[in-house]
């Protein structure tokens, strides 16, 4: 019975999966707005990632590489939104000049449920037939995310044929001093969540292969 209450103290997590923004490398979006008083707080210290706790998942997208990241680019409202259990994204603003896509570059995330987060690039490697693209989450206002100090999210996209691309994508979480990592991937992480992820993935190939390859390619 014990369990129950430990799944719904998990369940605010998923909103930590907004972050396959870092896909997404669309605009900022005006219907996110700078709270009053709001200060850019500094990027928390990122530990050695085999310390974080951590899932991957992975899909294959019958696409060519440039035709799946064609496909992505989107505003992250549009690819992020509400469900029955989850906020939507409502826009983001940058906070650093320029795109956010390269290194450094920072936003603001406004989620449906009036919370707010902050995301940062933090690494950004193109190749013709490889793409890596990490970056860091924190400043949660919600306090659901009480348990979480800061996730670190990643995409791997590699390109094994011509009409092919493979996408990887890992989260890692740094918890507060005194939560249970065992407890959270339990619970939560090797479940609830990894399931989320799986969906976002699919919803992704389905975009990607909807679209005909003579728009993207």
């Amino acid at each position: 019975m014990d369990k129950i209450p430990r799944m719904r103290t998990y369940e605010y997590r998923f909103r930590f999966a907004l972050t396959l923004a870092g896909l997404l490398l669309g605009g900022q979006s005006p219907a996110c707005e700078l709270p009053a008083g709001f200060v850019d707080p500094p990027r928390p210290d990122i530990a050695p990632l085999e310390e974080l706790v951590a899932h991957t998942e992975q899909i294959d997208i019958a696409r060519s590489l440039a035709a799946v990241m064609q496909a992505g680019r989107r505003p992250l409202s549009e690819g992020i939104r509400p469900t029955r259990d989850l906020p939507g994204v409502s826009g983001t603003r940058n906070l650093t000049s320029g795109g956010f896509g390269t290194v450094g570059a920072r936003r603001l995330v406004c989620l449906t449920d009036g919370s707010i987060a902050l995301e940062e690039v933090l690494h950004s490697e193109v190749h013709s037939e490889r793409r890596r693209f990490r970056y860091v989450v924190w400043n949660y206002t919600s306090p659901k995310f009480r348990d979480v100090q800061y996730a670190v999210g990643e995409f791997i996209h590699t390109q094994p044929a011509p009409d092919q691309t493979r996408v990887n994508w890992t989260y890692r979480f740094a918890l507060k001093e005194g939560r249970d990592p065992t407890l959270f991937r339990k619970d939560f992480l090797d479940s609830a969540f990894a399931e989320w992820m799986r969906s976002l993935l699919e919803r992704g190939r389905s975009n990607a292969e909807a679209a005909p390859a003579a728009d993207v390619e």
